[in-house]
């Protein structure tokens, strides 16, 4: 895959720029020196520091940070922070974080087979109109680990109690497809907030063995967002329900 993307990048767009880094030092200057079409390749190891994305990417000219499951991306706070258009992240391991994957003011990206694991609170968050992203392939679990009730694999747009000037969070049309979610995940599988809308959950796989009750985590996913599509989904251990839809 990584050969595959290099070729392709170089193939369609003739002035991109590939990164390779094998440190964090490394990693956090390519992360402010890419450029749409770019690549940056991780060399299999730790990278922890505090990673931040804010440079876009363009349709048809996506930024691409790829590596292989042993290339493991941590932080204090948050795993990665991703504050970027138009970016694929492919292939690597988030762990050992206070948060995995956040997403803000984020859209029009691709997460693939990523694994998402040893988080405190949620594996991945869309949030702050992130919308019209991609989630595959991808694993993730054990989340929760010093939040149980904060703990979900998914999690899509903000409470009410969290919106910014009393105004929804329109993280919309976000896609959670071909993914699996569990085991130990505290909380719900996916949550999915009141204010986002018009999203796809199809084809997940859930495991919801280690859910620990608290904050009504009971379901493997709990929806107060409208307009979604929920299919071809399945999964175990459910403590209640499989899927709970509520009016919020």
């Amino acid at each position: 895959m990584l050969k595959l993307t290099v070729f392709l990048c170089l193939i369609l767009y003739t002035n991109c720029k590939t990164h390779s880094v094998s440190d964090d030092k490394e990693l956090l200057a390519a992360l402010k020196d890419v450029s749409p079409g770019d690549t940056i390749e991780l060399a299999d190891g730790k990278y922890h520091n505090t990673f931040v994305t804010d440079v876009d990417g363009k349709d048809g000219k996506p930024i691409t940070l790829t590596g292989s499951k042993k290339a493991v991306i941590s932080g204090s706070n948050y795993g990665f922070h991703h504050q970027a258009d138009y970016w694929v992240l492919q292939g690597f391991t988030v762990a050992n974080s206070k948060k995995g994957i956040v997403l803000d003011g984020a859209s029009n990206n691709i997460l693939e087979d990523l694994e998402v694991h040893d988080i405190q609170q949620e594996g991945i968050h869309f949030r702050k109109n992130s919308a019209d992203n991609i989630l595959r392939k991808s694993y993730i679990h054990t989340t929760g680990l010093g939040s149980p009730g904060y703990g979900e694999g998914v999690y899509i747009g903000s409470a009410v109690s969290n919106w910014e000037s009393n105004k929804p969070d329109k993280s919309d049309r976000n896609q959670i497809l071909n993914n699996r979610i569990g085991p130990n995940v505290a909380a719900e599988e996916i949550d999915i907030k009141e204010g986002s809308c018009c999203g796809i959950i199809k084809n997940n796989v859930f495991d919801g063995t280690g859910m620990s009750g608290e904050n009504y985590a009971d379901s493997w996913i709990d929806v107060k967002g409208e307009g979604y599509t929920i299919e071809d989904n399945e999964g175990n251990h459910s403590l209640l329900d499989g899927i709970q839809v509520r009016h919020k």
